[in-house]
Formats: C-alpha cells, structure tokens, sequence
C-alpha cells in the first residue's frame, strides 16, 4: 500500500543538488543558508548603525532583550568571567532562527509554496555541532591546556571513566545535530504534506490548517533555536568546569 508521502507526491530527503570534484552539493541547502546568514548580518549591521544611548528603538531592543537574558544565563550557570559563551550563543539561537523560520516563506522548491528549512538537511547540523563541539574543546585547552584537557577525562570520578568520557564527546555533537535536524525535518514534511493536498481538495479548512500549521512549525523552531543555544551553553559550563 503506497504512503501517504507517496500519494501527495511530498519529496523526503529530496534536494536540489550539483556534482563537483569535492563532492555533491545540496544548492537548496546552501542558498538557503547563505539567505539566513545574510539576514542575521544585516539585521546586526542595521542595528548597530542605530544603536544609540538615548530612547532605543523596537530592533534595538529585541537585541539587548536577547543578549541580556543569554549573558545572565551565561553568568548564573558558568560565572562572568566566561561572557565569552554569549557572542556564540546568541548568533547560534539567531541563525538557527533564521534558518527555521524561512521555512513558512513560498519558495521556488519542488513548488511555488515549500521552502524548505537549511536547518532540515543533517548536514547543515553536524557542522553546527561540530563548531559547537571545537568551541568548547578549545575553552578547556585554554584553560588547562592540551595536557590538563585530554588528562581531564583520565582523571574523571570514578577512576577509569576515560572512555566513558571520550565516547560521550563523540555522541554529543551527533544528538545535538540530530535533535535539531528531526524536529525540523518533520516539521516541513507536514507542510510539505499539508500543501500537497491542499492542492487536491481546495477549501477554507485546508487552508486554515496549513495556516495554524505554519504558526505552530515557527514555534517549534523557536524552541529548537533555544534549545540548540542553551546547550551550547551547558556543554561550554561542561568543558571549563572543575572536577569534584
């Protein structure tokens, strides 16, 4: 019996792709990316060209909202001395944002209503984790060294947890990149699926569910941009903490 996904034609995994020496490329991917990043980099511009002391304006302020709430969080968790973490974190929460958001937009893939979210291609993620994973790694050979950093997992309580450790600065980054990617991922298969047969049955109820849809698949990307953020934050607080 075909699937659903099948029936409404809804392409799984399915992306516009160029073959190159180095490899395929997903074009989808990086243009999307490439818009999101463009977005953040200007909105940043923007609002340091109209920052001021006085009366701050509505961008102004979503900035310092922002940049406040992750500096206290930074501050409670890890202490002031690492406000290092916030640059990091807060351009991770807004480009993920970004990334996630843009998928609600009409775009030119596969149809005129679907664009899908940069942040629903794993590949996209694993590099996110990735840079995630070399930040905090970095922090703790700063602080202990390259000797005190890997010495750091021999000396974890209980003795003899060494690869306990090592296997767990493995896993990290793959479930850090693999949350984000399943949630997005899902979230545009249901646009995608909802879109399709909108086509086939038009009526106002198709269209207020692919509406509502939209709004709830921007919340969860919000959440998912916060949740990405905030354990960029904890696995920094992991990489400089003392043994006890």
């Amino acid at each position: 019996m075909p699937s659903l996904l099948g029936i409404a034609n809804v392409p799984v995994g399915d992306h516009v792709t160029a073959r190159t020496p180095i490899g395929t490329l997903n074009l989808d991917t990086i243009w999307v990316t490439a818009l999101a990043g463009l977005i953040v980099l200007t909105l940043g511009l923007i609002m340091r060209r109209q920052a001021t002391s006085g009366v701050p304006g509505k961008l102004q302020l979503f900035w310092e909202f922002l940049v406040g709430t992750v500096s206290d969080q930074v501050e409670t968790s890890i202490g002031p001395q690492y406000r290092e973490a916030v640059p990091v974190a807060v351009t991770l929460f807004i480009f993920i944002l970004t990334a996630n958001w843009i998928e609600i937009l009409p775009g030119v893939y596969h149809n005129t209503d679907y664009l899908p979210a940069a942040s629903a291609d794993v590949n996209l993620t694993y590099a996110l984790a990735l840079l995630v994973a070399l930040l905090t790694n970095w922090a703790s050979i700063r602080k202990r060294g390259l000797a005190g950093h890997v010495g750091n997992w021999f000396l974890a309580k209980p003795r003899g947890m060494f690869w306990e450790r090592l296997l767990g600065e493995i896993t990290r980054p793959v479930t850090l990149a693999l949350r984000l990617f399943g949630n997005l991922f899902a979230g545009g298969i249901m646009i995608a699926l909802i879109l399709a047969f909108t086509t086939v049955v038009s009526s106002p109820a198709t269209a207020v569910v692919t509406v509502v849809w939209k709004l709830f698949d921007m919340f969860i990307g919000a959440i998912q941009a916060f949740i990405f953020s905030l354990l960029t934050i904890l696995y920094y607080e992991f990489a400089v903490a003392e043994e006890h």
